[in-house]
This record gives C-alpha cells, sequence and structure tokens, in this order.
C-alpha cells in the first residue's frame, strides 16, 4: 500500500533548496523512499543543527481525502508539492533558536497552507546526515571529473539546436554592427545628402576624363609657339629681315 502511494512521489526526491528568513539561512533537501516522504532542514551556522520530518502513506492519504485518492489525485499533490518546492514558497514556522521542534509550511499565503512537523537531530545524528550527503555530492561530482560544481560554461552557455541554429541564422544581418554604434535607420536628410555627394563626385569624374591634364594642355600651348626667329604667317619658314633704309639729307 505504502509502495504504490509513494510511487507517485517521485517528482520530490532529490530536491534542495535554500530559505532566507530573517538573518538565518537554511537549505532543505527531499527524499523520498518506499516507506516515506522524507525532509531534511539545516540551519547555516557553526552549531551545524538539522531537522527532520515525514509523511508516510497513511499520512498522505489522510490529506487527500482518504481511501478514496487515487492515482491521478495523489500524482496532482505531488506535482503541487514540488512546485511549491522548487519556487520557493517555504517558510519555517515557529522558529527561534532555542526551539527544537519547528515546522516546515508549503504556500504559507495559500487559503490552507501545509505544514510539516520537523524534529531536531541529536548532535551525532546530525553530523551523520551532512557526511551522508557530501558523499552524495562526491560521487555525483565523479561524472564531473571530481569537480564540485558543473563547469562554468555548462551552467550558462544555452545550447541551441542545428536546426534552431539555421533558421536564426536568415534572420541575422550580413554585416555586423561595430561595438558602440547604433544599429538604428540613417534619417532620410542624410541619405538625400548622401546621393547628392555621390552625383558630385560622379560629375567630376567625367569632367576630368573630359579634360586633358595639366601638364599636356601646357606642352600643347608651348609646342604651338612658332620657334624664335620663325614667320608668324608661315611658322616652318624663317621671318624675313628687313634692313632699314636711310635716306641721306639734302645737306649733303
Amino acid at each position: 500500500m505504502s509502495t504504490d502511494v509513494l510511487s507517485h512521489f517521485g517528482v520530490l526526491d532529490e530536491l534542495i533548496q535554500v530559505i532566507y528568513q530573517g538573518l538565518d539561512r537554511f537549505v532543505v533537501l527531499s527524499q523520498v523512499t518506499e516507506s516515506a516522504w522524507s525532509i531534511y532542514l539545516g540551519l547555516k551556522g557553526p552549531e551545524g543543527r538539522w531537522w527532520r520530518g515525514s509523511w508516510s502513506a497513511k499520512h498522505i492519504i489522510n490529506i487527500t481525502n482518504g481511501v478514496q485518492s487515487g492515482p491521478q489525485v495523489l500524482e496532482n499533490f505531488a506535482e503541487k508539492l514540488r512546485t511549491t518546492f522548487v519556487n520557493g514558497d517555504l517558510t519555517i514556522g515557529e522558529w527561534t533558536e532555542k526551539d527544537s521542534d519547528i515546522n516546515l509550511t508549503f504556500g504559507p499565503a495559500a487559503k490552507h497552507p501545509l505544514r510539516m512537523a520537523l524534529k531536531e537531530l541529536p548532535p551525532a545524528e546530525a553530523a551523520s546526515h551532512a557526511t551522508a550527503v557530501f558523499t552524495e555530492i562526491a560521487l555525483q561530482a565523479q561524472s564531473r571529473k571530481c569537480q564540485l560544481n558543473p563547469p562554468f560554461s555548462s551552467r550558462n552557455v544555452t545550447v541551441i539546436s542545428e536546426s534552431s541554429h539555421a533558421n536564426s541564422a536568415s534572420t541575422l544581418p550580413s554585416k555586423r554592427t561595430p561595438l558602440g554604434l547604433s544599429q538604428d535607420p540613417v534619417p532620410a536628410v542624410n541619405q538625400a545628402a548622401e546621393r547628392k555627394i555621390k552625383a558630385l563626385e560622379a560629375e567630376l569624374a567625367r569632367s576630368k576624363e573630359r579634360s586633358p591634364p595639366g601638364d599636356m594642355i601646357s606642352k600643347s600651348s608651348a609646342n604651338s609657339r612658332p620657334p624664335k626667329g620663325a614667320s608668324l604667317a608661315n611658322p616652318n619658314k624663317k621671318a624675313r629681315k628687313y634692313q632699314v633704309l636711310e635716306f641721306e639729307s639734302d645737306e649733303d
């Protein structure tokens, strides 16, 4: 009977959560066996205090309306507890530093919150449980080459499937934008000015192609000048020299 009931509580096995309450910090561990669902609560501090509470199959059936609880009811109940646990919707009830009997409250703001009674473990049993927890952590770390925590890359890098990567690649821009530059579209005024500048540059290039270079103009003008002593009418012939005629005066 107990095995059938607790088989629906597998979603609550090996869960861990941290609770901040005032200045205190607690760690909560959830464990499911064939006979009970157990909660272990540890207080961070020099004393190393631990508490434990559990619900048997009979207790779970009483909470879920007796023997009429079917598999679907048990699964829904376990899933609701798991969601509450994962979301951290937990508080420590009746907590003072001197009290040894406290409770773990699921959904404290709910209309009907659930409370599991916790009893403090003797120091020797608390130390034994802490050692068992670290042993389990060490066994799991062997698959990570004995690293206590998973590698940084596997914890922070999201793996993208090839298909989604291919789909997203088509939507990416073909050119990368330099860091620090805005990707906003260029205003229309700037686009018009850029078009005018390009048109002027093209017109200047065409005018340079039509007109000969300056040194060629200067050479052609220099070549067009007749050589010294050449005839202006016919540059290929030498100019005639005219001798000034002198007339004798009547007095002589």
